[in-house]
């Protein structure tokens, strides 16, 4: 008597990634993944979006971004954004440092609308690739201030790259634009920025009295180079 071998589905399949990724068989559910992309739908983004993590977990950056990439777009491209923005975000807490994952993100929310969730994916995004891309950084940092011009965390993280840059000037326009906004700490990080990157006897007073005068919540900013002229003060103050 014969009998014929069950074929196997791609339901059958995600089931058992499904099963192993919950016991911690992270390679046993990568293998079950990869063997329903090959063997049915090579894009499926579901697929994807399950096995872009695990593949992360098992250090195979690239792998995870391209899968992280191909359940985006496929999501995108059949008309789920928000499932598509789900992917970019937790695309750039693995990887920070890929621009395509923040200028994604910030893509799908100005598609549906929303401007200023767009600007604080830049900001952050920026912020992040800074230390090392210093480029993107000050090219994502400017997107968020196309989109929100009075954005603060952005001004503040991007004057500093301008300095380095040796753009001091722009540097200066910028923190000299949100400074009537800001109290407290944020105001003592934005003179201590603005003396950087204009030093003068007007920016490094202007420091000094909201050293003096903390107005708000936070920490001082240290100011090691202002420290005789803010003793100073204080000895006529007294």
């Amino acid at each position: 008597m014969f009998f014929r071998r069950r074929v196997v589905t791609r339901r059958d399949l995600v089931a058992a990634g499904d099963r192993a990724r919950a016991k911690g068989k992270v390679k046993a559910a990568v293998a079950a993944y990869r063997k329903a992309l090959d063997e049915h739908d090579p894009d499926d983004p579901h697929v994807h979006g399950k096995l872009a993590p695990l593949l992360a977990q098992l250090e195979d950056a690239a792998g995870a971004v391209a899968s992280f990439r191909r359940a985006a777009e496929g999501h995108f491209q059949t008309g789920f954004a928000e499932r598509a923005l789900a992917v970019y975000l937790q695309a750039r807490r693995e990887f920070p440092l890929e621009p395509e994952f923040h200028s994604e993100a910030a893509r799908v929310h100005l598609v549906r609308g929303r401007r200023a969730d767009a600007a604080i994916i830049l900001a952050e995004g920026g912020r992040a690739l800074g230390g090392s891309r210093r480029a993107e950084g000050i090219e994502m940092l400017r997107g968020a201030l196309a989109l929100h011009p009075d954005h603060i965390e952005a001004t503040l993280a991007l004057a500093p790259l301008l300095c380095r840059e040796g753009q001091h000037g722009e540097a200066r326009r910028l923190l000299e634009r949100i400074e009537p906004s800001l109290r407290g700490a944020l105001l003592r990080r934005a003179r201590w920025q603005l003396f950087k990157a204009a030093p003068s006897p007007r920016t490094g007073w202007r420091l000094v009295l909201s050293l003096l005068t903390p107005e708000g919540p936070g920490r001082p900013l240290a100011a090691p180079r202002v420290e005789a002229s803010c003793a100073e003060a204080r000895r006529r103050s007294a």
